[in-house]
């Protein structure tokens, strides 16, 4: 069985923004050189859950989804010509556990909130040839919707977003 300690260490962590299940974001930063990306999804979309990690089962399906997002060109997938491997990937899974105040009733309960976060870098060969990004992403998770993606490129925002219908934006 494979163990991710600092991915399930990460659980502890707050969770940095509000989400909404099926939907994540991805922001794409494009450079000379390759380009960055930041997700953020929530675990139930991967894994089915947000309940912190309590046995084996859990575990296990974690490492699985660590692994899967480990690779992002075979998430995010850009033309072949461009010449694009990772330099780096850096997936952790966040947890928080906020307590709630029923303001009519006066009682307390917990709501969790779990979500995978990534970073990650890629080197391209030729950016001139990097056109567009294909979601293989909606392939591998069952559970994802739609992403809304932010790309930034000399300066430049644009907003797109890709769902299981849509599955590929053009980049600038």
């Amino acid at each position: 069985m494979f163990l991710f300690p600092a991915a399930l260490a990460a659980q502890a962590t707050q969770v940095t923004t509000p989400h909404q299940h099926g939907t994540g974001q991805l922001d794409v930063v494009l450079t000379e050189t390759g380009f960055s990306l930041k997700l953020s999804v929530p675990s139930m979309d991967i894994v089915g859950f947000e309940a912190p990690v309590s046995n084996d089962d859990e575990r296990t399906q974690v490492a699985i989804a660590i692994s899967e997002l480990s690779e992002p060109l075979d998430l995010f997938v850009v033309p072949e010509e461009a010449g694009c491997f990772t330099a780096s990937a850096n997936v952790i899974l966040t947890h928080e556990i906020a307590d709630q105040v029923d303001a009519a009733s006066g009682k307390s309960s917990s709501e969790s909130h779990a979500e995978f976060q990534a970073d990650y870098v890629v080197q391209c060969q030729d950016m001139g040839l990097l056109d567009r990004i294909e979601f293989a992403y909606f392939e591998k998770f069952s559970g994802t919707e739609k992403l809304s993606v932010r790309v930034e490129a000399g300066g430049e925002t644009q907003t797109h977003e890709a769902t299981r219908v849509k599955r590929s934006i053009n980049l600038p």
